[in-house]
């Protein structure tokens, strides 16, 4: 487990009443740094704990605060029970306005959630290209520091592991993929061209756990981690994604995942891993953490994400790349520049100092806002020098390894798509639905609507 003194750590009802969680909750307890006595708290607790006791008052970029503490941690149980939306009605009632992801995490709900990337509900389909899929949803926070990040000041994590698999299993048993549109009749798609004959998979096969944290944080002592890897060991044609930064993987090299577990890491270069993201663990750490993992039979991939430009980026990702592969064997790698904020906001983040001047004055000069675009605030030139440099220093080593973009925009698949070798909905990605591990090309058209199943109890979830 990381090294974690929190400043107050809260355990609901649900978990001190069950032996097994609550030995979680100890676990965890007993190897923080210093000891914290867990304070139990019931669902009319929280709007009390976000207004007078600052629940939630460190979810802002890290980078912003004079000293970046370690994360308040929070026990909780899902519910199962259908209640969602009217319990989240009730926490905005009380004031509470945190973001539907760390709502649902107080009150015990959205262990899964269904994300429409570049469906007509998806509001920004006009400006990235994703995959529409159910996201595995088991904690909402990090104790990583990352400067950029917002997700800071509060770890709440569930601790029935149990009753989240059964459930998790009857979503994947009871939802199976209908075929992809005809994109003759779906010209609105934006970016895509009519294609003939591209049907579905029938079943999503690859599932991501947590966008939203980074959940081997506090393993081995919370115990939930594994459990998940050995039921995905045990089912045929499903994998389970875990997107991390961390080093902490020792305690899960004998597991029995059978292949059936991919490890992404967003991986970045020493200056940034050293001063920007600074518990995450170094290049080198994260990448000898992937080393271990791939020797014990996991799947490993890269996601070069968000790639700072420092000065001196084009040197560290250079010698970053060369020690990828010198001591491990992706089967893809993925590249995204820093995005999602505008030039202001960014520069109140990260340590200025650091930036690359002629490519941060080419954002101050651009003045491009995530209002208009999600890649803000670094211009499509800037952004396509800096993929076009990782993607030359990839091919010195592999002339065939799956590269893509993560989370970028359909202007700039069109621009690199050649490059790269692959259209925007051709790519493999690392944490797609269907990007299951040695694939080369995508063989199933990405834009597909999930169906089947009692559709409401999980939705409410």
């Amino acid at each position: 487990m990381y090294p974690v003194s929190p400043p107050a750590v809260y355990a609901h009802t649900s978990v001190v009443a069950q032996p097994r969680y609550r030995r979680r909750l100890m676990r965890v307890v007993d190897a923080l740094e210093t000891r914290v006595e867990p304070i139990v708290f019931c669902d009319d607790d929280t709007p009390r704990m976000v207004h007078e006791e600052g629940l939630l008052a460190g979810r802002t970029a890290m980078g912003t605060l004079d000293e970046i503490p370690d994360p308040i941690l929070l026990f909780n149980t899902f519910r199962f029970d259908g209640r969602r939306d009217e319990r989240m009605a009730w926490l905005a009632e009380q004031g509470v306005t945190a973001n539907v992801h760390a709502a649902a995490a107080l009150l015990g709900y959205e262990p899964w959630a269904w994300e429409c990337y570049n469906l007509p509900d998806d509001p920004v389909r006009d400006d990235k290209v994703c995959r529409p899929c159910w996201r595995l949803h088991f904690q909402n926070g990090c104790v990583h520091k990352c400067h950029y990040c917002g997700c800071g000041g509060l770890l709440a994590t569930m601790v029935n592991v149990e009753d989240w698999i059964e459930n998790l299993d009857r979503l994947i048993t009871g939802h199976p993929w209908q075929q992809t549109y005809l994109l003759e009749d779906d010209a609105d798609i934006p970016g895509l061209e009519p294609e003939l004959g591209c049907l579905g998979h029938p079943w999503q096969q690859t599932y991501l756990l947590e966008d939203d944290a980074d959940i081997p944080g506090l393993e081995p002592e919370l115990g939930c981690l594994g459990p998940i890897i050995e039921y995905f060991g045990g089912l045929h044609g499903r994998y389970l994604v875990i997107h991390t930064k961390s080093w902490n993987v020792d305690w899960m090299l004998d597991l029995p995942h059978n292949g059936n577990t991919i490890v992404v890491w967003s991986q970045s270069a020493d200056t940034q891993s050293r001063e920007i993201e600074p518990v995450c663990g170094t290049t080198e750490e994260r990448i000898e953490a992937a080393r271990r993992c791939q020797e014990a039979g996991y799947q490993i991939r890269y996601k070069l994400k968000p790639i700072v430009p420092v000065r001196g980026w084009r040197e560290e990702a250079t010698a970053m790349i060369d020690m990828i592969f010198e001591r491990t064997s992706p089967d893809l790698i993925s590249l995204c520049v820093f995005m999602w904020h505008d030039v202001a906001t960014m520069k109140r983040s990260l340590p200025v100092e650091l930036l690359d001047p002629e490519m941060l004055r080419a954002a101050e000069e651009a003045r491009i806002r995530p209002s208009e675009t999600m890649t803000a605030p670094y211009p499509e030139d800037v952004r396509a020098e800096i993929y076009e440099h990782h993607f030359r220093e990839i091919r010195r080593h592999d002339p065939d390894i799956p590269v893509s973009l993560s989370t970028e925009n359909w202007d700039m698949w069109r621009r690199l798509g050649p490059m790269l070798g692959y259209t925007a909905t051709d790519y493999v990605c690392g944490c797609g639905p269907n990007s299951t591990p040695g694939l080369r090309r995508l063989q199933v058209h990405p834009f597909a609507v999930a169906r089947g199943g009692p559709q409401g109890d999980f939705d409410t979830m």
